[in-house]
């Protein structure tokens, strides 16, 4: 997502942009039907990144329409929805932080690096063990999805030689 996150903003290539998206949507959609999870992570996200406005240009809403499809084509397990909506909080809290308070000190760098959410799947991964009827994510999930925060970062510090090429 990071790649055609930085393709919309940073230049005017549309179809590597597209196609990153495209990309993006559907791997997240697949980890979506192959995992418990992920749908509470992955739709978490997307209904924050929709109720903070920031699926705002084409690559954003290819992405956003291609995990829609695969992850509805193949159908979804029911949600718990404290877990669901503890992620989409979460995230929707990170994407508004994130633009209100860049440069703003230390505070600034807990939404730079999305650490709401973060913080929150690791309370979804502990609380299930103190109050079952909620969900939550297992502990694995939290470690995977950690290292997919890593892999967007690493791409953010490393496109920007793919983008001076294009």
């Amino acid at each position: 997502m990071k790649l055609a996150d930085d393709f919309a903003d940073e230049t005017t290539a549309r179809i590597p942009g597209a196609i990153a998206g495209i990309l993006c949507g559907a791997s997240v959609g697949l980890l979506v039907i192959i995992s418990s999870d992920a749908p509470y992570i992955f739709f978490g996200i997307l209904i924050g990144a929709l109720l903070a406005g920031k699926i705002d240009n084409l690559n954003h809403f290819l992405a956003g329409a291609m995990f829609l499809l695969v992850a509805l084509l193949w159908g979804l397990p029911a949600l718990e929805p404290v877990t669901l909506i503890a992620c989409a909080l979460g995230a929707f809290l990170d994407e508004i932080g994130h633009d209100q308070l860049k440069g703003r000190g230390y505070l600034s760098m807990v939404f730079e690096f999305r650490l709401i959410l973060k913080m929150g799947l690791l309370a979804l991964a502990i609380i299930p063990y103190f109050i079952s009827w909620i969900h939550g994510i297992r502990w694995y999930s939290l470690i995977f999805f950690l290292l997919f925060e890593l892999s967007y970062e690493f791409t953010g510090r490393f496109d920007v030689h793919l983008l001076e090429s294009l």
